[in-house]
């Protein structure tokens, strides 16, 4: 099972989440989402964070 990060790494909130994940030694992957372009605000990120919000994760059938 894969953890996916939705987010852009020059974000706190999303490099919080990288570094959390990095400590407790768990493979992820980064998908960067385009902000200055409003991806955030469109599906699919909607359909992750109904708020419009970055940064998201999944793994396996949870999102958060």
């Amino acid at each position: 099972m894969e953890i996916k990060v939705h987010g852009i790494p020059m974000c706190t909130s999303t490099a919080l989440v990288m570094l959390c994940l990095s400590e407790k030694v768990l493979e992820y992957e980064l998908l960067p989402v385009e902000m200055s372009k409003g991806a955030h605000k469109q599906q699919p990120c909607l359909s992750l964070n109904p708020f419009g919000q970055m940064h998201a994760f999944e793994d396996g059938d949870i999102s958060k």
